[in-house]
């Protein structure tokens, strides 16, 4: 896999590696209605690309693994005692980090957060937050094996999943 930044020409192949995401994350467990789609909204993937802060991952000239790190984050992120003292400036929130089933378990998703952490570095971030719900275990742990700290349980409300749902905040001191 070869992981770089999305282009606007391939903008419609990032919406539509997503839309299928979402259709796979309806079936889970942890989504009590199923997902409703949508996530990331055109408008964000948009507008990642063109401030450079959508990442891909290739692999047979297809996109099959991505995620988006900007400074964006919900109201909730604001109530909770961080790690570190940080203007939103100075930290990089994780978005939306995926990776196609079919290419499932073969470290894809460690090599995005890998590649996202050296990402933060290089802009010398003080951190990576994120928000992961509550009971989708797998990215948790994979999240906690790179160092990153479990630091509060927040309700956030997301229209791809249309209720307010329990988020874990994990944060990345860099």
């Amino acid at each position: 896999m070869i992981i770089r930044e999305g282009n606007i020409a391939e903008k419609n192949e990032i919406m539509t590696f997503y839309d299928k995401m979402c259709k796979i994350l309806d079936n889970s467990s942890f989504l009590p209605d199923g997902n409703k789609g949508g996530f990331p909204p055109k408008e964000m993937i948009v507008e990642a690309i063109k401030n450079k802060e959508l990442f891909v991952g290739i692999k047979n000239d297809c996109v099959m693994a991505a995620y988006i790190m900007d400074h964006l984050c919900d109201s909730a992120y604001d109530k909770v005692k961080w790690q570190i003292d940080a203007d939103k400036i100075e930290v990089f929130i994780l978005h939306a980090l995926r990776v196609s089933p079919e290419y499932g378990g073969r470290g894809y998703a460690k090599k995005l957060v890998e590649h996202a952490i050296q990402i933060a570095k290089q802009n010398k971030q003080k951190a990576i937050r994120l928000d992961c719900i509550e009971g989708n275990d797998v990215p948790q742990k994979m999240y906690m094996s790179y160092g990153f700290k479990y630091i509060d349980t927040v309700g956030i409300f997301y229209e791809d999943i249309g209720t307010e749902m329990n988020f874990l905040l994990f944060e990345l001191l860099l």
